[in-house]
């Protein structure tokens, strides 16, 4: 999948100058944007709209995006540029999702009336916007979409469910893949509609997560959602397009490269100014176990994936800046994330013992919070080799896409989805 993203590829003539851009984003940030501290917890999503509207108003929202959307009209690489000077501040992490990857997606497909008004509003974070993509019943096959979309007059009527959606009870808008044809195959029967989820016929439920926290995932409802014709995203029956547009903004966004560059710098901060394992390292420390050979290998194997990551992660931006890498290369890197997520959360448990899942109540050193924060690495490890597309998807898109191996024997492309259907429920 390559983006149609105009506004993402190279330099050229009459673009502000990178250094000069640089300079400029330094003094911004520092003027503008509050310093990093572990201690002040992560961004709330109302301390996020507060720091994308600052932003915004600065001229560094949307760098990538044209001037008559609300963007800076400027290129991917000084998205680069924003996001190596953005380390160790705080950012708008929480509005990843809806700047990274569904305003690109909508730059991509949507109609100029839909770009026009809804663009500047989520680039300033007024307006938030998440994917509707998942099912109950779908599991991986997105393109198996059972939500149903039907034309009455000038409306279509959506009818339906999606779930997994990262921050629904926040969001304004859903982008929605629906089935508008079940006579054709499943991926040339599918459209994409933006979706109001203050709409009388949208319920969100919560899903409680295994870590105990506050839930951020949840499923959605549609029952009889009456959406205006100028609600449709790209081409009627053209869905899959604008959704695989979705997944390619979304694997970038997720490993820190294309439109998501900076967004992650919360996150990132202590892998681009010490050795990416501090944590694992304070750990260690608390749990006396630095001298120890064993836990010394597994803290080195810890940094060296680490770096390759960062490394890999630079090569991919260059790459998908300069057009030297076209199509699903975020793939490759949410491959890797789900590959060292699992095993960095092993490596967690082994150098910190008991110490990394239980604690004393009455401990009052601060151990406590360190503690707890490993635990829960531990119990959500593998949601990012899940999230966004599990990592034997990632492996057939990297050999399929990436590679060009050949994709393994279905007729799920030239069968009717509403035969398949029949199948399904038949058992065969």
């Amino acid at each position: 999948m390559t983006s149609t993203t105009t506004a993402g590829t190279a330099s050229s003539a009459g673009t502000e100058d990178v250094e000069a851009f640089r300079l400029r984003v330094r003094a911004f940030l520092a003027a503008s944007l509050p310093r990093k501290d572990e201690r002040s917890g992560p961004v709330s999503m109302a301390e996020a709209k507060q720091l994308q509207a600052v932003l915004f108003d600065g001229g560094f929202a949307g760098i990538a995006f044209p001037a008559r959307y609300g963007g800076a009209g400027l290129t991917l690489e000084h998205q680069t540029v924003f996001g190596q000077e953005a380390a160790g501040y705080r950012m708008p992490t929480p509005l990843a999702v809806s700047v990274a990857m569904l305003a690109p997606t909508l730059l991509d497909h949507g109609s100029e009336e839909l770009k026009s008004t809804h663009l500047p509003r989520i680039l300033r974070g007024d307006e938030i916007w998440l994917q509707l993509l998942s099912e109950p019943s779908g599991g991986s096959d997105m393109a198996g979409v059972l939500t149903r979309a039907v034309r009455s007059g000038e409306q279509w009527v959506v009818n339906g469910a999606k779930i997994w959606t990262t921050g629904a009870n926040h969001a304004d808008y859903g982008m929605c893949l629906a089935r508008t044809d079940p006579d054709v195959p499943k991926h040339a029967g599918l459209s994409m509609f933006a979706v109001p989820l203050a709409h009388d016929g949208v319920r969100i439920e919560p899903i409680v997560a295994s870590d105990g926290g506050t839930p951020h995932f949840f499923q959605e409802f549609l029952d009889d959602v009456e959406l205006p014709a100028g609600n449709l995203i790209g081409e009627l029956n053209n869905g899959w397009v604008v959704a695989r547009a979705l997944l390619y903004h979304e694997r970038n966004a997720t490993a820190g490269v294309g439109h998501g560059r900076g967004y992650r710098a919360e996150a990132d901060a202590g892998a681009a100014t010490g050795t990416g394992i501090d944590d694992l390292i304070d750990l260690a420390r608390a749990a006396g176990t630095t001298g120890d050979p064993v836990a010394r290998q597994l803290l080195a194997e810890a940094h060296v994936a680490a770096v390759v990551a960062r490394q890999v992660g630079d090569r991919v931006m260059t790459g998908i800046r300069t057009g030297a890498f076209r199509g699903d290369w975020g793939s490759l890197l949410k491959l890797g994330m789900g590959i060292d997520a699992p095993r960095r959360g092993e490596i967690g448990l082994a150098v910190g013992g008991t110490g990394a899942v239980v604690w004393d109540d009455g401990a009052d050193d601060g151990a406590h919070d360190d503690v707890d924060r490993h635990s829960v690495k531990w119990l959500t490890a593998r949601t990012i080799s899940i999230a966004g597309g599990t990592n034997e998807m990632q492996r057939n898109i990297v050999s399929e896409r990436l590679l060009g191996m050949p994709r393994e024997a279905s007729d799920d492309r030239t069968v009717p989805f509403r035969e398949l259907l029949s199948r399904r429920t038949a058992g065969s």
